[in-house]
């Protein structure tokens, strides 16, 4: 097994796992590395630990966890000698997942630090503010990175889309509304890498065509169920495999919790 790696910077990697194509991503200062997120399963994290520990020689000191689902949390035992940082209400959010494979559900470990408000990192030449931004979830959290025009902005968009399995529409819009304010070009999700900020506003349009959708359709569970995922999403933006997936349940959603009846 191999991970697949994007260079950010010299000394700023992308690792993006087999499982679920989650990210973890390092930022190297000399010996110590700062990690965001922790892939997600145990396969994953083990060659994450031998590539840190043998190709880079490198320990990683810090892990920053975006928020408390299983699928980014893998490689936290992996590390035992890295402090984690996280929201203080990250227990609260691992808890709360529908999906967890028996494997991932041995994945929570407690952070030793906890945040609920802004806070300033400088690793080495680069300086991330990391900041609450809950929608998604109540742990969510954001990175701003201003020197490599990155956010870190966590499943708050997932792909195009945003999924409403665990939060109000409006809290994940405000959310999305936030990360894009920071007004930056490059974004990093909880899977598959670097991609555009556009995604963010794509994120924006699917709630609102989706609103507008389930509005037209009365609530009718029947019809609510028959919302392609192609008429949420811009003109010019297609959705993957992954997306269909997220945007059924968020169909079952919209039905169970009777949102925008």
């Amino acid at each position: 097994m191999s991970l697949k790696t994007q260079s950010l910077a010299p000394d700023v990697l992308v690792v993006i796992g087999d499982t679920y194509a989650s990210n973890a991503t390092l930022f190297l200062n000399g010996p110590d590395v700062l990690m965001v997120d922790a892939l997600g399963s145990r396969a994953d994290a083990e060659v994450l630990r031998r590539f840190v520990q043998d190709e880079l020689r490198a320990r990683v000191r810090l892990v920053v966890s975006t928020h408390g689902f299983s699928d980014h949390l893998a490689a936290l035992q992996a590390f035992p000698e890295a402090l984690v940082l996280a929201h203080e209400r990250l227990e609260d959010t691992f808890r709360a997942e529908r999906y967890q494979s028996e494997e991932e559900a041995g994945f929570f470990r407690a952070p030793e630090l906890r945040v609920s408000a802004p806070l300033h990192l400088q690793w080495g030449r680069h300086a991330l503010e990391v900041f609450p931004n809950t929608g998604h979830t109540p742990s969510t959290l954001n990175i701003d990175v201003p020197a490599l025009d990155l956010l870190f902005s966590a499943d708050t968009a997932v792909g195009n889309m945003a999924y409403l399995a665990y939060g109000a529409p409006e809290a994940i819009d405000a959310a999305l509304a936030r990360a894009e304010a920071r007004g930056r070009s490059r974004v990093i999700q909880g899977h598959g890498g670097v991609v555009s900020s556009r995604t963010l506003g794509a994120a924006r349009h699917y709630l609102r065509t989706l609103e507008f959708a389930v509005r037209e359709a009365r609530g009718e569970p029947e019809r609510v169920r028959a919302i392609s995922l192609g008429d949420c999403l811009p003109a010019d933006v297609r959705g993957g495999g992954f997306e269909e997936v997220f945007h059924k349940r968020n169909l079952d959603e919209v039905v169970s919790r009777r949102l925008w009846a």
